[in-house]
Parts: structure tokens; sequence; C-alpha cells
């Protein structure tokens, strides 16, 4: 916010002595005009006395800069600064007061929801960024964002999409065969006829992450231990018993799915998942602070990737079809804002389409995409608990916290986040 100075208008430091002349003419004609009336002169000069003495003590109230000057409330609401002499100055303050508002917001959801640490970065629809951490905590640290890694794989098969070298209606048959034969095992006959559409949407009749275990799915924890968190990530079929599809088409959110889509970028690009995802993602986008750790690779494509709550941000910005980047126009009306599927529930407009939840807004340009993920895979490490939401126009926010709060909290704590930014971003 900026504070301007600007001169005193002349008459300004003579405001208290006309005020008092002003009164002396009423008191004189009051004493005139009722020179008959005692009772009414007297009371003329109490009253007039009063007001003096009010005007006087306002005066004596008014807030002063450092230079003496007295601050005022200009017409379009802003607080200036009112110097007896020299040019107006503008004035920054050390902590601009959105900041200060955000960072008092990550005090209360931490004090609220009872959590060790929390990171949020919120951008602004011109770019403007406000972004604050617990203390201790730095707000580049690079944080495991588990299901949030399904975005940047959507964004890979996008790419390839967009390259001509991939359809959405390509069979898992046609695309894994001889991939399947190379990790040593045939596919499932009931993925063969699994289409990339179907993948992206949720819609392949995999098992739903509930379906094992009701946190992580698939068991992910005895995944991890029976191959190895650094095995190739094609062994957590078998690890996770995830192999088999019901053939049915409904929407059964299920990490399997976008395992699948990994093999799928592996297949059809010739290069290893991981230098996929940074020489053709991450590097255009300008995204240096994102890793795969070799532990976690197993879970890559649906929950591997770590970053921080600003390279998030920086990879949805591709998922704003007003500035295309990665991605182009074209490429965002034909997936990103697809609801061919039709939406996850019946009775609510939200679709999913590229790795991401679609609310669809009131003009095709108009929409908000949001995700939330859960890490919880290695029990001798932290838990987190990660969301990201975009709004086309609007705002975008990124949020990791530690530990994970409960599921019943969800809600209330993305509510918080919205209010705490709308509050900073009223502030001039």
């Amino acid at each position: 916010m900026n504070v301007e100075r600007h001169r005193r208008p002349v008459g300004a430091r003579f405001t208290t002595q006309l005020a008092m002349h002003r009164h002396s003419h009423a008191i004189a004609g009051a004493m005139g005009q009722y020179v008959g009336s005692a009772r009414r002169v007297v009371l003329t000069i109490l009253l007039s006395t009063t007001a003096l003495a009010s005007a006087s003590l306002a005066l004596a109230q008014t807030p002063a800069n450092a230079s003496g000057a007295a601050a005022a409330t200009s017409a379009n609401g802003a607080v200036v600064a009112l110097p007896s002499v020299g040019p107006a100055t503008a004035i920054r303050p050390a902590v601009p007061i959105g900041q200060s508002t955000v960072a008092q917001g990550v005090a209360q959801i931490k004090e609220r929801y009872n959590l060790s640490h929390v990171w949020l970065r919120t951008e602004s629809d011109n770019g403007v960024a406000l972004e604050a951490a617990t203390p201790g905590d730095d707000v580049q640290q690079l944080l495991p964002v588990a299901s949030l890694s399904k975005s940047v794989t959507a964004i890979g098969i996008a790419l390839l999409v967009q390259q001509g070298k991939l359809s959405l209606d390509a069979r898992l048959g046609d695309l894994l065969d001889a991939y399947a034969r190379q990790h040593g095992k045939p596919l499932d006959p009931s993925l063969r006829e699994l289409t990339v559409r179907r993948l992206l949407a949720h819609r392949a009749g995999l098992a739903t992450n509930g379906f094992n275990d009701p946190v992580n799915g698939l068991f992910s924890g005895l995944a991890i231990r029976r191959v190895g968190g650094s095995a190739d990530f094609f062994n957590y079929l078998d690890a996770g018993d995830a192999s088999h599809s019901s053939g049915k088409s409904d929407f059964v959110y299920s990490n399997v799915s976008y395992l699948l889509l990994g093999m799928v970028i592996e297949a059809v690009s010739g290069e290893d998942y991981k230098d996929f995802c940074e020489t053709s993602i991450f590097a255009p986008l300008g995204v240096t602070d994102a890793k795969l750790p070799d532990n976690w690779r197993l879970l890559a494509p649906f929950a591997g990737w770590q970053m921080s709550t600003g390279a998030l941000l920086k990879v949805w910005r591709v998922f704003d079809i007003r500035r295309p980047t990665l991605l182009t126009e074209k490429t965002l009306r034909s997936l990103l804002l697809d609801k061919q599927a039709g939406p996850v529930n019946s009775d609510r407009d939200v679709f999913y389409t590229l790795g991401v939840f679609l609310l669809a807004g009131a003009g095709d340009r108009s929409y908000r995409v949001s995700h939330d993920g859960i890490a919880d895979f290695f029990r001798t490490q932290s838990t987190y608990y990660t969301v990201v939401e975009k709004t086309v126009p609007g705002d975008s926010w990124a949020m990791v916290v530690s530990p994970i709060p409960s599921r019943s909290q969800f809600g209330a704590l993305q509510r918080d986040v919205r209010r705490i930014i709308r509050q900073a971003r009223l502030v001039p």
C-alpha cells in the first residue's frame, strides 16, 4: 500500500483560529439579537464554548506523521499524509499489508487445525504473488505433493496428443504390449481394451483407492515393501494387486489409471518417465524446484513428485486457456474442457478431465480446476496434505500442511484459505 504525501492546504493550519473567530461572531450576534433575554445569551455562550472545545479536541486527536503532518482520507478512501512543506512522497511499508495478512492466516490455520507446518502461496490473475510458511519453514521447500503428480502426468499425455504421437482413443493393448514384454510380463487381458481417454477420466473400471487402502489405495505401503521404492513403477501393478479391470466406465478415482498413463508416456516417447517430465514439461515452464526421489519412483505417475508451492502453481498455469503455454487453446478445449464422459456425480457440474477436477463456469473461458492429495506412503516419514486451486479468471493458490488433518476438516480448511486470500487481496 502506498501512502502519498500532499501539501497541506494553505488555510489548513488556521482552521482553529477561523473556528474561534466564527464562534465569537455567533456569540456577539446572539447577544445583540436577544439582549433582553439573559438566559438565552448564557445558553448560547455555553453551546458555543462546547462546540469550540469539541473542535479543538478533534484536531488534537488527528494522527500525525513523523514530521507533524496530519492524516486525512481522500475521496477514494486511501489514507494520505499532509506535510506542512515539501513535495508529495510515496511511502512503501516494509512488509506489504497483503503479505502480512497471508502470514497471519498461516498462523491461524496452524493453530486452528493443530498443524506443525503450513506452506501457502497465492497468485493473482495478473501474477502478483503472496506466500508464507510457519516459522522455521522455507517457502521454497520441496514437498511431497502426492496426487497432484497426476496433473503432471496428464500434461505429458496431452503433449503427446498435441504432437500427433498419441490418440485419446488408442488402446492399451496396442500401446503397451511390447512395453509389457520388455518388463517381463504380458499385459493383463482385461486392460487391453482400455483407452487413454478412459484412463484420464478415471473411467477404466480399475480398483478404487478405497478398495484396498482408504487412505492411499492399493496397499501402497505393502507394494513398496514388496518391490522396493526405487523399483520400476511397472511392478506396482502386481505388487498392489491392481492389474485387472472390471470393464465398467463409471467414475472411479483410481491411482492405477495414472500409473498406466505413466507407462504410456514411456512407451510412446521412448524416454524414461522422469526424464520426459523434466525435459518436456518442467524445463519449458522454467520449473527448477521439482524432483522425483528414487524411493518415490514406484509411485511416480500418480503420487511421486516433490516440488515447492511456487513450482506447483507454475505448472498449473498450463491450464489457463486465456494464456496458452505448453498446451495450445485447441488442446485445452479438447482435453481440459472435455465433458464427454459426464460429471463425476450426477448432482454436481464437476468433471475429471486432465488430472484435475473441473468445475464449469458461466462461459467456455470461465472455470475452476482443483485437486488435493495425501502423502502417507512411508510410515517412517512425515505426512502431508496438499491442495491446489486455480480459478479462470481469478486467483490461484497452493497449500501444503503437515501432518494430515482429519478428512472431515478438508472442506473447512479450504474455505479458510479462500477467506484469507480474499482478505489479503482487499488491501490496496
